[in-house]
């Protein structure tokens, strides 16, 4: 694997997301494989599933059906 190349095209990926919800999840990945401690705490994980609930309440969720032809584009172009 040439990890340059895959960089590269991460970086190329990340230019085109215009989503906001997005952007906060890998800012929020990111915090977490860089942090020393990778432990999520109870309150963490409670949290992100209140986070979780209320984005589904306002409608930002897929189908399944959506969610299997998003995947089937990853790493695709």
């Amino acid at each position: 694997m040439d990890i340059q190349a895959e960089i590269n095209w991460i970086h190329q990926e990340i230019d085109k997301v215009k989503d906001p919800n997005f952007v906060e999840k890998l800012k929020h990945l990111l915090l977490t494989t860089n942090s020393s401690s990778l432990e999520t705490t109870d309150a963490e994980y409670n949290i992100d599933i209140e986070k979780a609930l209320k984005s589904i309440q306002k409608g930002h969720f897929h189908t399944e059906d959506e969610a299997r032809a998003i995947s089937k584009k990853w790493g695709r172009k």
